[in-house]
């Protein structure tokens, strides 16, 4: 019998919700390159490794967009919309109407609950998340989201979510209002218990198991000796819990142990995975991140927070399916980073450091000389972005077109500089939807980060292994060392290691294939065939 269109639909309907799980947890591992994986992460015997080996593992994913920081690699993620569409240019860009930086998780309707603290919520994103799509088509779905930063746990959860929750210090996890009213008694209790034996404890950070890491070195960075070594004192036991201490904690492995308990306790108090739907967490580990910032990412301390948070994280998932047995996980990442380039260089690799406000002071110099003016022609930049300043422009002076012209012109004439674009240019074109995410130039990968109002006028791109930052270590740079991240599907599917070059904004429409949705957007992402 052959059926009709709408027989075949409501059927494929009916098999997909008899095969959805109860929970899908999507985890993204802040600072976690793809390289971090094959060198360190996939022979690992918890759950790093294991999700590698048992996995539909895609070895070649990129993100595809040239700004490659926290706040747009995690816009990606769940939205299937690269920077351009979901307007996360950067972790902040300069608002032009209000005269200062906006961050991306600023939001005037979003008051934090139990500390104090910026508004946050999801104001800034122009696009619906995988847990909207669900909540649209699913009945009984939730969506939640647990994260170290505001603006992984907000940009992964999107507008609406049963739950969207993030570290915040002194007071340990908080949401804001624009998710909810006040926050849940289990949280509570958990942050109490939490703050209570974090100040009552003596803790040091040594390594789990001191084989195989790399022998401790000192560097002369940014004008400082700075050794790189464990085991690293913390706290001392009843000392105050102040800034220092959370700067320490948040650069050390305890850090996702209190995000991964944070999950815990609201899976156990939501009973995750255990009504008649689908339920799904999003969830930001995020102390990669600031040990890559702090350390680097090829000394012992990177190497130990990877030990540590394969143990943890395979004790997390072995939970989890024992109460879920149809678990699904997604493994992936916000972006990767290159070692600092100290260290880089004793090993033979061109590295090098820009002040982004010393280079723009510069910059703005050789325009002034080259065009004349009283006056700056762009603001004070701490980035890759430059926004004209209006006071520049007078009658009788230079165009915008002609200023921006010899913009890009004395940009690529200074030898840090790979690409210089105009917004103008960028906004001229786009890009192409089937050329693959490793043959990207460094103006496609500018213009997928672009968004008309909140990038900057003249968008950069330093030369590869040059970090521009004032840390130690960092990345936000459209290098294959910051875009190439593990994606991992993990559940009903074949394990197997893919080649093919794929993007993490497939990840969203492929997890709502098979779930049995579709995206309730345009998405730029494709859906990967996963095989079962």
């Amino acid at each position: 019998m052959r059926l009709t269109p709408f027989l075949a639909t409501l059927l494929a309907a009916t098999l997909s919700a008899a095969a959805r799980p109860r929970l899908v947890v999507v985890i993204s591992v802040d600072q976690f390159s793809a390289d971090l994986m094959a060198r360190w992460g996939k022979d690992l015997p918890g759950g790093l490794g294991r999700l590698y080996r048992e996995g539909s593992t895609f070895l070649d994913a990129y993100h595809d967009h040239g700004y490659t920081e926290t706040g747009p690699g995690h816009s990606v993620l769940l939205t299937g919309r690269h920077p351009m569409h979901t307007g996360i240019t950067e972790n902040a860009w300069w608002d032009r109407a209000a005269g200062h930086y906006t961050y991306c998780a600023d939001d005037p309707a979003g008051t934090l609950l139990g500390v104090q603290g910026t508004p946050a919520g999801p104001a800034n994103l122009d696009a619906t998340t995988l847990g909207e799509w669900l909540a649209a088509q699913v009945k009984g779905s939730r969506s939640f989201a647990v994260s170290g930063k505001d603006r992984s746990a907000i940009l992964m959860a999107g507008h609406r979510a049963q739950g969207v929750y993030w570290f915040a210090g002194a007071g340990g996890f908080t949401s804001s209002e624009a998710y909810a009213r006040t926050l849940p008694g289990w949280l509570v209790g958990y942050n109490t218990a939490f703050l209570a034996r974090t100040a009552s404890e003596e803790l040091t950070w040594g390594a789990l198991d001191p084989h195989g890491l790399p022998e401790p070195a000192t560097y002369l960075i940014n004008g400082q000796a700075l050794t790189m070594a464990l085991p690293r004192p913390l706290h001392a036991a009843g000392a105050p819990l102040d800034k220092a201490f959370w700067n320490r904690y948040r650069s050390s492995p305890f850090f996702d142990e209190a995000i991964l308990g944070a999950a815990e306790a609201l899976a156990t108090a939501e009973h995750l995975g255990e009504g008649p739907s689908v339920d799904l967490l999003a969830l930001g580990m995020a102390a990669t991140d600031f040990v890559g910032h702090t350390f680097g990412n090829s000394g012992p301390e990177m190497l130990d927070n990877l030990r540590r948070l394969d143990r943890n994280l395979g004790t997390y998932l072995d939970r989890l399916k024992a109460k879920v047995p149809d678990l699904w996980v997604v493994l992936t990442a916000d972006h990767g980073a290159a070692d600092f380039p100290e260290r880089s260089r004793a090993l033979g690799i061109p590295s090098g450091r820009v002040d982004a406000k010393a280079w723009a002071s510069s910059f703005n110099r050789e325009l002034t000389r080259k065009l004349g003016g009283a006056h700056a022609w762009f603001l004070p930049s701490y980035g890759q972005q430059l926004y004209l300043d209006p006071a520049a422009f007078v009658p009788g002076g230079p165009s915008r077109a002609q200023v921006l012209a010899a913009a890009v012109a004395v940009a690529k004439a200074t030898p840090e500089v790979a690409e210089a674009c105009s917004g103008d240019a960028l906004a001229a074109f786009e890009p192409d939807p089937n050329e693959t995410p490793d043959h990207r130039s460094l103006a496609t990968k500018l213009r997928l980060s672009y968004v008309p109002g909140r990038s900057g006028d003249l968008l950069l791109a330093f030369k590869p292994y040059y970090y521009v930052g004032s840390g130690v270590a960092g990345h936000g740079h459209p290098y294959d060392y910051d875009r190439r991240v593990p994606l991992i599907f993990w559940g009903p599917w074949r394990a197997e290691r893919r080649t093919e070059p794929v993007r993490t904004v497939d990840l969203a429409p492929t997890l709502a294939k098979e779930l049995g949705i579709k995206p309730t957007d345009t998405v730029d992402g494709r859906v990967l065939v996963l095989k079962r």
